[in-house]
C-alpha cells in the first residue's frame, strides 16, 4: 500500500473557486441571445404599413407629415387593402376621401384618386363580386378588361371581350370592417368588393348597359400602359 506524504507546496495550495464573472458574463449573453431570438419572431410576421399621424378630415390632401412609416401585424385579407410602407411618396398631395384618425392604418379605400373624366366619357357602375374581379384587388386608375359570358350553363356558351380596355373610376366596398391587433394602431379597412365604376365612352356605356341583363360580365385586370 502506497501513501502520499502532505508536502508545504500542496498545503499552501489555494482551492479552486467559479469566476463568477465568467459566469455572470455568460448568463448575459444567454439572455442577449435569447432577446434577440424573441424580437426576431415578434417582428418577423410584421408588415410595413402607412398610418396617419393625426386626425384628418374627408377631402384633406396628404402632405409628408401626415403619414408615416410603421411594421404591424396584419392579417393576408388587410394587407392587399393596406397601402405599403413603401408607397409613401405616391400618396402625398393625394385627397382623402374618408377621415382617418392619428394612428390608423391607411387603406386605398382612404384615398379619393379618381382620374377625371373627358367630355366624351361617362362614369358607368356594374355589380362585381371578388370571383368577378381580380379577387377584388382593384383600385382607381386601374386598366381592366370586361369580357361577357352569354348562356352559361349551356352547351352553347361562350365568352367574348366586350371591352379591351376600360379604365377603373371608382371602387365600392358592401361594408367597413374594423380590425385591432396588440401591436398595430386601429385599421379600418373595406369589406367585400360589391361595384365598379368605369370610365367609357357613350356607346361603352351602351354595351355595357345591354351586356349586364344578356349575360355575366368579368373583370380582369390589365398592365398599365407605358
Amino acid at each position: 500500500m502506497s501513501t502520499s506524504s502532505l508536502t508545504p507546496s500542496r498545503a499552501l495550495r489555494r482551492p479552486r473557486r467559479i469566476d463568477l464573472r465568467a459566469v455572470f458574463g455568460i448568463a448575459l449573453m444567454l439572455v442577449a441571445i435569447g432577446g434577440s431570438m424573441a424580437f426576431w419572431t415578434l417582428t418577423s410576421d410584421a408588415r410595413s404599413v402607412l398610418i396617419a399621424t393625426r386626425d384628418l378630415p374627408a377631402t384633406a390632401v396628404l402632405s409628408a407629415s401626415d403619414v408615416a412609416v410603421a411594421r404591424v401585424r396584419v392579417d393576408d385579407r388587410m394587407y392587399q387593402v393596406a397601402i405599403p410602407g413603401g408607397e409613401m411618396n405616391n400618396v402625398v398631395g393625394k385627397a382623402l376621401s374618408l377621415p382617418v384618425q392619428a394612428n390608423e392604418m391607411l387603406v386605398h379605400g382612404h384615398l379619393a384618386p379618381r382620374p377625371p373624366l373627358n367630355p366624351d366619357q361617362r362614369a358607368f357602375t356594374i355589380p362585381v363580386t371578388p370571383d368577378t374581379a381580380a379577387g377584388g384587388r382593384l383600385r382607381s386608375g386601374d386598366s381592366v378588361e370586361i369580357r361577357l359570358t352569354v348562356n352559361k350553363g349551356k352547351p352553347d356558351v361562350r365568352t367574348t371581350v366586350l371591352l379591351p380596355r376600360v379604365t377603373v373610376y371608382d371602387v365600392g366596398y358592401e361594408s367597413r370592417v374594423s380590425a385591432l391587433g396588440a401591436d398595430s394602431a386601429g385599421a379600418v379597412s373595406p369589406g367585400t368588393i360589391k361595384w365598379l365604376t368605369l370610365a367609357v365612352t357613350s356607346d361603352q356605356a351602351d354595351a355595357l348597359a345591354q351586356a349586364r341583363w344578356s349575360g355575366e360580365l368579368d373583370v380582369a385586370l390589365r398592365p398599365q400602359e407605358r
